[in-house]
């Protein structure tokens, strides 16, 4: 399975591709540097009978292991293809893309992706460590090149509400110790913390942005309890920052 990066080269020049309209204002420096990158995510659970390579002579793993892993990736190259054919027709209908403005990584070891001119698409299934009857579909749009169109109307109705999570890999380890401190320190009354006993993640919630955000050294990820519209996950991201403004090792 070929690497899929930032650095590829796409067939037709990004400034010849046709800008879609957007829906929301255009959005500050600051803004479109913490989108780039971020990811947006939707997980699902389903029965590891309920996919498509699943044939009667199979049997449903009983317990996780790098064999049920591979098992479960292998079955569900069919589901992952199919996923795949939907949204490429999607990003050349809604995004009016041609053939080479489009690169596709098959399904292998359970993971297909489309690379666009402005992001990657890419989906995953896994077999779930919590419970071997089950598989984790995992679908994110990440490695964004051009932030405006994240809010474009075709982004949304490629999208629509699929998202509920945006994920961001800060560029160095969060101290959470002192991530911690600082959030008590301030005695917002807006902001509530909730983390374990050893400081390894906490959970912050505020009546002003939608979702719950889980901090971890080295991963960020707000949480909405039901999917939203791209843009309107990305903004509710964006304005749980800004509540967080000020603390430095964040």
């Amino acid at each position: 399975m070929e690497s899929l990066t930032t650095s590829q080269t796409i067939g037709t020049s990004h400034s010849t591709l046709r800008r879609q309209p957007t829906i929301i204002p255009a959005m500050s420096e600051t803004s479109n540097r913490q989108i780039s990158s971020v990811a947006l995510v939707t997980e699902q659970r389903r029965r590891v009978r309920d996919l498509a390579g699943f044939l009667k002579s199979h049997k449903v793993p009983t317990e996780y292991n790098d064999r049920t892993q591979s098992f479960v990736g292998r079955i569900a190259t069919q589901d992952i293809s199919q996923d795949l054919d939907i949204r490429f027709a999607e990003f050349r209908r809604n995004f009016r893309l041609k053939r080479v403005d489009l690169r596709v990584s098959e399904p292998e070891e359970g993971t297909g992706a489309i690379v666009t001119p402005w992001f990657e698409y890419r989906v995953t299934v896994t077999h779930s460590e919590e419970d071997a009857g089950e598989a984790v579909w995992r679908q994110q749009v990440t490695d964004f090149r051009d932030t405006e169109q994240l809010f474009s109307s075709a982004f949304a109705t490629v999208f629509g509400n699929l998202f509920d999570t945006v994920e961001f890999e800060p560029p160095e380890p969060i101290d959470m110790e002192a991530f911690i401190d600082s959030i008590e320190n301030r005695e917002d009354d807006d902001i509530s913390i909730e983390y374990d006993r050893t400081a390894v993640w906490c959970q912050l919630m505020t009546d002003a942005v939608p979702g719950q955000l889980y901090v971890e050294s080295d991963r960020v990820a707000l949480v909405t309890q039901q999917p939203q519209l791209p843009a309107r996950l990305l903004e509710a991201f964006i304005n749980f920052r800004a509540c967080l403004a000020g603390i430095e090792c964040f």
